[in-house]
């Protein structure tokens, strides 16, 4: 595997100083300021959820054959506490439909059926939009794709990519995009459709910062990548307000894998 850029390091482990220094923050400062005790209560009652989510994190990573031993796996987990407290205060919403119907013995093969059925639609779906909107951004602006000569590097096979694109744009991804900054825009707004455009937009400027591994690849074909991603993200936005956020995670990580067995 291609050596990792400085830069994407550095990135990274800001990216997650901030995280805890951010959960810290709620969690002290709520013990003061009445106004946020309310979310602090909230975010704390989800720390089973996000111990779960970021085993299977974690778990996804050792199976993909990369190390035990993650830091980032601590961003993961506070970011699931403020998603989750974010999402479960927007009315008439759950964002772990799944899970919840397990937990409470609920119509489970229902939602197994419609969790998997809905992902793997979902991630075809996404894959097209991306592929034909890539395509159609390419042919304006002249821009050459390049994403097949980086995915060349990685040296792990089709059955570990599919636990590398769980851990990575299922998981990561996903509770940083949909269960985090849509959640929030949705709370802050209650305007649903705004929620999902600006988190689409987010991700997709995401891609092109030293969070992303292969943004120097990206930033090779910037406007198509962004163009292109930005109505990817729109996709795994509409799946999440629908669905929830394990649809959106199991849609997306698909979507990665489909290209992969499909294209290279």
């Amino acid at each position: 595997m291609s050596k990792t850029p400085p830069e994407v390091i550095v990135a990274t482990i800001a990216f997650i100083i901030f995280w805890l220094f951010f959960v810290a923050m709620i969690w002290l400062v709520g013990q003061r300021w009445e106004r946020l005790r309310a979310f602090r209560a909230r975010m704390i009652a989800q720390w089973r959820p996000a111990l779960a989510l970021t085993a299977i994190y974690l778990v996804s990573n050792i199976l993909a054959g990369r190390s035990p031993v993650n830091p980032y796996a601590l961003a993961i987990f506070c970011q699931v506490l403020i998603g989750l407290a974010l999402a479960r205060g927007i009315a008439a919403y759950e964002p772990l439909t799944v899970a919840r119907s397990l937990w409470q013995r609920e119509r489970i093969a229902r939602h197994l059926a419609l969790f998997v059925v809905i992902g793997v639609i979902a991630g075809i779906i996404g894959l097209l939009i991306g592929s034909v909107g890539m395509g159609i951004a390419r042919s304006i602006f002249h821009e050459v794709n390049r994403t097949r000569e980086a995915a060349q590097a990685f040296s792990v096979d089709k059955a570990q990519a599919f636990f590398l694109f769980l851990s990575g744009a299922g998981i990561a991804e996903e509770t940083t995009y949909r269960l985090v900054a849509l959640s929030f825009v949705w709370a802050l707004t209650g305007r649903r459709w705004l929620a999902i455009l600006v988190s689409a937009l987010v991700f997709a400027a995401y891609h092109l910062t030293p969070l992303d591994g292969m943004y120097l690849t990206f930033l090779k074909f910037p406007i198509s990548q962004f163009l292109a991603t930005t109505l990817i993200g729109i996709v795994w936005g509409y799946v999440f307000v629908k669905r929830g956020y394990e649809t959106a995670v199991l849609s997306h990580t698909l979507s990665n894998w489909i290209a992969v067995l499909l294209f290279m």
